[in-house]
């Protein structure tokens, strides 16, 4: 979620953007950074969405990313999307810290802390998130993570649980096969769900790299009991994104 290219820093933004839904849509790690240890990304996608839930219309959505590497092995990111017609208001915020460790020349770990808001109204900000995560990366082509976040404006939320699996098959020099499969808690009265559960999603995709620029095509799969986000569409089986990097 591929041809692959060297950057000056530790690599700490590959894993970050492994398991964070929104960053993994915008930085791409074969962009040119500002500086060593400054970067970012613009992208137009077809839909917001996150972990096998639109959490936002089903419209166009441009989304903006940026990350600073304060010191070896440190990250912070922040990304923000708007979606059409006006792109006047931003429908999601992400922000997020992180420390990697190299574990050897091939694998590497990172612990992350994120939180995501969503300002589009009161009703959206119900669902605004905190999430822990710790993740592992085998080469920038597989990632396996584990994370918990709840609902910290909601009455009541328990610390839910996720497991992720993402694998990234290179086809030729520019283009990519990606996968991802997933399986997340949700509690009671959440994304319109009448009771808790757990639901399981997935993707399966095509990415096509050069130079700073990528396009992304991919098939998302998610299980019947799948909830959905107050006020936003059901099934949206494909997502289209066009980014560059900067």
């Amino acid at each position: 979620m591929h041809a692959h290219c060297r950057t000056p820093a530790p690599q700490p933004q590959r894993l970050q953007l492994r398991h964070a839904v929104m960053l993994a849509l915008l930085l791409s790690p074969c962009g040119n950074a500002l500086a060593d240890n400054v970067g970012g990304a613009v992208a137009v996608a077809s839909s917001l969405i996150d972990r096998g839930i639109a959490i936002a219309p089903n419209r166009v959505t441009l989304q903006t990313a940026g990350y600073w590497l304060p010191s070896p092995g440190w990250s912070t990111s922040v990304s923000a999307a708007l979606q059409s017609p006006s792109l006047s208001k931003p429908v999601a915020f992400t922000i997020q810290g992180a420390r990697a460790w190299m574990l050897d020349d091939r694998w590497q770990m990172q612990a992350s802390l994120l939180y995501y808001a969503y300002p589009a109204d009161r009703q959206s900000r119900t669902f605004d998130r905190q999430e822990a995560s710790l993740a592992w990366s085998y080469r920038d082509m597989l990632t396996f993570s584990l994370s918990t976040f709840n609902f910290p404006r909601a009455q009541r939320s328990p610390w839910n649980k996720v497991i992720d699996v993402t694998a990234s098959v290179p086809l030729s020099s520019s283009f990519s096969l990606s996968a991802g499969a997933g399986i997340s808690d949700f509690p009671a009265m959440t994304y319109g769900a009448a009771s808790s559960g757990r639901y399981r999603y997935g993707q399966l995709g095509l990415k096509w790299n050069h130079a700073a620029w990528t396009v992304k095509l991919d098939r998302i799969l998610t299980s019947s009991n799948t909830p959905r986000a107050q006020g936003g569409p059901g099934e949206t089986p494909w997502v289209g994104m066009v980014s560059r990097a900067f």
